[in-house]
């Protein structure tokens, strides 16, 4: 639960802000401002006395110049493009990257509400498994046996820990989460409803017109920071366990197969699949409904756009894009080697038009 903290000066909160950012954001206050009191933060059309608005897209310049917030938090190009080398007669917040002080200010000023810790009568911790007494455990909670949850993590209603499951310390587990048996989760992670970690990857062996099962003896590895939104299922690996790195940010919806491996800090959104053994590198972002063939790489760096289609490796980080509806394997292929000759066929087009031009 979420709620509202008391008004702070607006130096009480840049300070915050840089500490929590470990002083990778620090501002400055213009205007004497320090002492200004705030209770929100408002958006830039709206905002009135009393909040922080922000500036994170130039081409809302006008837009944040008449804005009637307490302060603004701009960066020092936007401020210089705005008013030029003076101070305008209001008070700015400057800092490098406004986007992240506003999230940052978000995580202040409506911080939330933890429970007492504490486990719930209709909770089952079975013999064997080791919980943190500063855990919070809600109702209906199972915690198998041999499972190990760490200090000050909160596991919601209705979630199941399966049997050699390790969760880290300062976690949440939002209710009706399920983790399956062996999976290690990191600290600071948080894990939303309805996702399923660690379930059977999708593997069979075709034996004349039957599929035989391959078991799935792998797990998942879920790194520290990580959050993992609602409905996302992370499979468990054939032989190696599925990882997820330090701080990587999964969206609701998103289908990882077994084997995966993804890097650091990269973001995935809602409605990706990763089929099964697809290396994603560190930094990387991933648009919503892009989908990965598996068995392919992708450089640390890249960005794949929404809706695309990545058939196979890349080899060179950049911004991928695009996407065909499906058709005949032979036929696509064929039209996908004309679509890679376009640009130096384009070329030749134009070499062909300006001597016929010139002849004429």
């Amino acid at each position: 639960m979420i709620e509202p903290s008391s008004p702070m000066t607006l130096k009480t909160l840049c300070d915050r802000i840089t500490e929590l950012s470990g002083n990778r954001l620090e501002c400055d206050i213009t205007h004497d401002g320090d002492n200004s009191v705030i209770q929100t933060i408002a958006p830039l059309e709206g905002a009135t006395d009393g909040t922080v608005a922000f500036l994170a897209n130039p081409k809302y310049r006008e837009v944040a110049k008449a804005c009637q917030a307490t302060a603004l938090v701009v960066t020092k190009d936007d401020k210089e493009a705005m008013w030029g080398e003076e101070n305008p007669n209001r008070i700015l917040v400057i800092c490098r990257n406004p986007y992240a002080w506003f999230a940052l200010a978000l995580q202040i000023l409506y911080p939330e509400k933890k429970p007492a810790s504490g486990i719930h009568a209709t909770a089952i911790i079975e013999p064997g498994a080791v919980v943190d007494p500063t855990c919070t455990i809600e109702s209906n909670v199972v915690i198998r046996a041999g499972a190990k949850v760490g200090a000050n993590t909160r596991i919601g209603a209705n979630t199941v820990i399966a049997e050699g499951v390790s969760i880290g310390k300062d976690c949440h587990l939002y209710p009706n989460v399920n983790i399956y048996y062996g999976c290690r989760i990191g600290d600071r992670c948080t894990i939303h409803s309805g996702s399923v970690i660690g379930a059977d990857g999708f593997g069979f062996a075709p034996l004349d017109d039957v599929f035989v099962k391959i078991p799935q003896v792998g797990a998942v590895e879920i790194g520290d920071d990580v959050e993992i939104g609602a409905n996302t299922c992370i499979d468990r690996g054939a032989l190696q366990s599925t990882r997820i790195g330090n701080g990587t940010k999964i969206d609701d919806l998103v289908m990882i197969g077994h084997n995966c491996q993804i890097g650091r800090n990269s973001v995935i959104s809602g409605r990706s699949g990763l089929a099964g053994s697809t290396i994603i590198g560190d930094n990387c972002q991933i648009g919503g409904g892009a989908g990965f063939a598996g068995h392919l790489s992708i450089p640390s760096g890249s960005i794949i756009g929404g809706g695309a289609g990545v058939p196979g490796s890349i080899e060179k980080p950049g911004y991928y894009a695009g996407y065909m509806p499906a058709m005949p394997h032979k036929e696509f292929f064929n039209i996908l080697s004309v679509m890679k000759k376009l640009p130096e066929m384009r070329r030749q087009i134009k070499r062909l038009e300006a001597q016929i031009n010139d002849k004429k």
